[in-house]
């Protein structure tokens, strides 16, 4: 598997709204896109420094007391903080089939629809040294 670039950094925050102005104010990034993945049960927002390369994810739950939610649970149980780390991959079918051919735990073995129209899919933390990785392919 050959990676791009890293895409960006998600962190779970308890008010997207509250951090995205944190974000502006005192690191001096800028919203470039603000949604909601309602079949993810998310809100997200990207924010991304002067040179716009790589972004920091926003992650709030839309429901906070949804623990079947992976990222309502994870504040609840970890509070907010660093939750994955995103790799932009060129492939993203055959980056899954490259790591699921090394031994590495896929949480998901086939892409699906992503933040931003991208297409994306997990490997486990287990597999990446306790880190949750998120493969990104840019839709054309």
């Amino acid at each position: 598997m050959e990676t791009q670039t890293i895409d960006h950094i998600g962190i779970v925050v308890e008010n997207i709204d509250k951090a995205i102005d944190f974000y502006e104010k005192n690191l001096g990034m800028k919203l470039i896109d603000k949604e909601e993945l309602k079949d993810r049960g998310i809100k997200v927002a990207f924010m991304v420094g002067k040179n716009g390369e790589s972004a920091v994810e926003l992650l709030e739950p839309i429901n906070h007391d949804d623990m079947n939610n992976t990222v309502a649970k994870f504040l609840k149980t970890k509070g907010p903080g660093l939750h994955h780390l995103a790799i932009r991959v060129e492939d993203i079918n055959k980056a899954l089939e490259d790591l699921s051919a090394k031994g590495l735990q896929l949480v998901d073995k086939q892409p699906r629809p992503g933040a931003r129209g991208h297409l994306v899919a997990f490997v486990h933390p287990k597999s990446v040294m306790g880190v949750l990785l998120e493969l990104v392919q840019e839709r054309l």
